[in-house]
């Protein structure tokens, strides 16, 4: 799932309106680092924000699912935006003169916005809350990578919703943990981090690398097929659906229905009923009267090796790890 925009465009004006748990986040007159102004029609947000460093900024942000949200981005900064929990009800999105849309967004699905760049996004209600995590970095730390092959001063990045890279993901899970729960020397391990990020967004989201059209503008499942094999897929959490399971009620054949599924979500259904399941974990981790084993069965894993397995996969940490770090 890719929808790529070019970014050498005027970001129109801001909206007036800012939801006041996230003043931390905005400056009206522009004088933070980076602005990051949100507008929510009723919505129910918390957002806390953690400096790590002169150059980057993290700050988690949680949604009620009941409500339908919009956020609007213009940042001196690098905006990445990592949609934990996915949001089934969809969104739309503007660069100020494109639009796109999906019928949902898969979780842990990343958002890249470079700086100076206009972002719009409005969130749709879903069937569960969504959490985010915004992290700004400061341009300037391009100029670290500027050696013999790369010429910054020519070098533009390119807006993305949805980028499917897999060390882009993986290097900003571990940038969140490692800023939402610091080891030893945890500022240059951050740092390194921020380099290996960069350096994966030049390769997938930026003016060298390969256009890549977006697989959901043709093809992909119609918003009520979506939705309803979203529904199976989640139904039950401790029995794992076959694809005609799924297909079936849809009236689709098995092989068509994954291939249109990957294009709707940027996910293979097996993909999505993990991190689904991984997300639920999260949740349930949270009450710590519950053994790992138990937590892992009732989120329709076998047992406590593979929930370790896939957990650690799909999150970079183990779950007796990601446990303690709560």
């Amino acid at each position: 799932m890719v929808m790529e925009f070019n970014t050498a465009h005027p970001a129109r004006p801001l909206l007036s309106g800012c939801s006041a748990s996230f003043t931390s986040l905005a400056t009206p007159n522009g004088s933070a680092k980076s602005t990051v102004v949100p507008h929510s029609i009723g919505s129910n947000v918390h957002a806390n924000r953690t400096p790590y460093g002169d150059s980057t900024h993290g700050a988690p942000t949680t949604f009620d699912k009941r409500d339908a949200t919009e956020l609007e981005f213009s940042s001196r900064s690098h905006l990445i935006i990592l949609v934990s929990d996915g949001i089934s009800g969809g969104c739309e999105w503007s660069n100020g003169s494109q639009v796109g849309k999906l019928a949902s967004i898969a979780p842990n699905t990343i958002i890249f916005n470079p700086a100076r760049a206009y972002l719009f996004i409005r969130k749709r209600t879903s069937q569960q809350h969504c959490r985010m995590w915004l992290l700004n970095i400061d341009p300037t730390l391009l100029n670290r990578l500027d050696v013999d092959d790369i010429n910054v001063a020519g070098f533009q990045f390119r807006q993305q919703i949805g980028v499917e890279d897999q060390g882009v993901r993986q290097t900003l899970i571990a940038v969140k943990q490692e800023i939402e729960a610091p080891g030893p020397n945890s500022r240059l391990y951050v740092d390194t981090l921020l380099m290996l990020l960069l350096t994966r967004l030049m390769r997938c989201a930026s003016s060298s690398a390969t256009p890549r059209q977006p697989a959901y503008i043709k093809g992909g499942l119609p918003n009520w097929r979506l939705k309803r094999a979203i529904e199976l897929l989640e139904s039950n959490q401790t029995k794992t659906p076959s694809l005609a399971e799924i297909a079936g009620p849809l009236q689709l054949h098995p092989t068509f229905f994954c291939r249109a599924f990957k294009q709707s979500t940027g996910l293979s259904p097996h993909r999505y009923l993990l991190e689904h399941r991984v997300n639920r974990a999260k949740e349930m981790m949270k009450d710590q009267k519950r053994t790992l084993t138990e937590i892992a069965l009732n989120c329709g894993f076998s047992g406590s090796s593979q929930f370790s397995v896939v957990f650690k996969r799909i999150t970079g940490v183990s779950p007796r790890g990601y446990r303690l770090s709560l």
